[in-house]
């Protein structure tokens, strides 16, 4: 069954929160935030959110600066007139949910969240694009929020997806106003 959004809160993560029974189907990534994501946030190389459902954790996403190469975006993306070899980019590091709340909405939770965030910060900097190095499994999860594939591909072990934030936002905008 799924959880309504307004039943997850999220934090940042701090040495407070109990994650050490955090489990998620990808160990990297369990190990990652039980043993790299304070000291990562702590050096200000990324900033990990917990999402707290009744007092558990049930997912966790992770964020870094980023920018993607300007050849790599569709041409329905972006700007023709933007001068610069690369836009500016929210990346998602990280991004897990715990194995018992899979399916129930978590994740897409999470890249709400993460959209909110995108938003807020290109009101203070540029950002315009949100990427992910996505594993092969969850490649499907990102398209069907809206990710596209990146048009040139060097990675091996991961998928290279983006979104255009900022023109989904305009699209949504023209069609409230309808």
């Amino acid at each position: 069954m799924k959880i309504p959004l307004s039943n997850l809160s999220f934090s940042l993560l701090n040495e407070d929160i109990d994650i050490s029974a955090f489990r998620c189907g990808e160990p990297d990534l369990t190990e990652f935030l039980i043993e790299d994501a304070l000291e990562n946030q702590a050096a200000r190389l990324s900033v990990t959110r917990i999402v707290l459902h009744e007092g558990q954790v049930v997912g966790f996403f992770t964020l870094t600066n980023d920018c993607i190469i300007r050849k790599s975006v569709s041409d329905d993306d972006g700007e023709e007139w933007y001068p610069y070899p690369h836009y500016p980019a929210l990346k998602i590091a990280r991004l897990a949910t715990h194995q018992e709340f899979e399916g129930r909405g978590i994740g897409r939770a999470m890249l709400l969240k993460t959209v909110a965030i995108a938003m807020r910060l290109s009101q203070y900097v540029g950002c315009r694009m949100i990427t992910v190095d996505a594993k092969p499994k969850s490649e499907g999860f990102y398209l069907k929020y809206g990710f596209q594939k990146a048009l040139t591909n060097k990675k091996k072990d991961t998928i290279p997806l983006y979104r255009d934030f900022y023109r989904s936002y305009q699209e949504a905008e023209k069609g409230m106003s309808l």
